[in-house]
């Protein structure tokens, strides 16, 4: 694969740290309608996710899906992170955490940091900690976004491998599966939300980087899960869902079936996984909280 990065723009341990300036933001209910739109809610049935799809249904109260904090928190990237080459970037991990239900509009202060770098060999992973609080000094938490990204060619700076092991799966079938089909379109309507990156649109630009086609943004399989989550564990109630993990493992193609299997633990705690239309897993090692 021919590299593209800049010179001088390559992982290395001194990223670890590099903090994004502060950031106000505000949110509309028409963004998180759209969210809801791009992971599936309501698509071939307009007469289900109404709570997040419509803001004026009789009888229902509109809601944010809790997996919009990724949208929300996905900007602002630290600046040691924005002359590497996106086009090698893929999903590793993704994990939110909110003490609280997440409100359809709104307005936040955003700030981001690289907390952790591993060298995989020929490969890297960046993770970092997006926090979105209620004020500029960083108290009173909406919510956090740790997003681990895996960089293609971008390992060998002698850093740590890392030694964390996903949880392994539960020994036994699972209490529940819930199956999404997606659409063909789907990632042109997912990129409307913020997230236009050519990998997902761009068909010249998806095979340069060794994919057939353009691929399913991860944030909105992940979104899907979120739904799957909901839907098959907590009564359809979307404040129910403080805290969810996933490990991602393979790209999905637009059109492709999405399958979620799910194990309900002690606690609250939950197990979770997401197959394609082939069985193959796309999240693994999947863990979510219920309130």
């Amino acid at each position: 694969m021919k590299d593209l990065r800049p010179e001088g723009a390559r992982v290395t341990m001194e990223m670890i740290g590099s903090r994004s300036e502060v950031r106000r933001l505000a949110w509309h209910e028409n963004e998180a309608m759209l969210y809801a739109i791009g992971v599936g809610a309501g698509l071939g049935d307009p007469e289900s996710d109404l709570a997040y799809t419509t803001e004026n249904t009789a009888g229902i109260t509109l809601r944010a899906l809790p997996s919009f904090l990724t949208i929300l928190t996905q900007g602002n990237r630290p600046p040691a992170m924005r002359n590497l080459d996106y086009g090698r970037f893929l999903h590793a991990q993704q994990t939110i955490e909110l003490p609280r239900p997440l409100a359809p509009s709104g307005e936040g202060w955003l700030r981001n940091e690289i907390v952790e770098v591993l060298d995989k060999g020929a490969n890297a992973i960046i993770t970092t900690l997006a926090t979105l609080s209620g004020d500029e000094q960083g108290e009173n938490v909406i919510g956090q976004s740790r997003m681990s990204t895996f960089v293609r060619g971008g390992g060998g700076f002698g850093g740590p491998r890392g030694t964390a092991r996903p949880q392994a799966k539960p020994d036994r079938e699972p209490d529940c599966r819930v199956a999404y089909g997606t659409r063909p379109e789907q990632a042109l309507i997912y990129r409307l939300s913020g997230d236009g990156h050519r990998l997902h649109s761009d068909p010249a630009f998806a095979r340069e980087r060794g994919f057939e086609r353009p691929i399913l943004h991860g944030l909105s399989t992940y979104g899907f899960a979120c739904r799957a989550i909901i839907s098959g564990t907590a009564g359809g109630d979307a404040h129910r869902l403080r805290a969810m993990s996933g490990r991602f493992c393979k790209p999905v193609y637009p059109g492709d079936t999405l399958v979620t299997e799910i194990w309900l633990l002690a606690g609250g705690h939950l197990y979770f996984r997401m197959l394609d239309g082939g069985g193959d897993a796309v999240i693994d090692s999947g863990q979510a909280k219920l309130f």
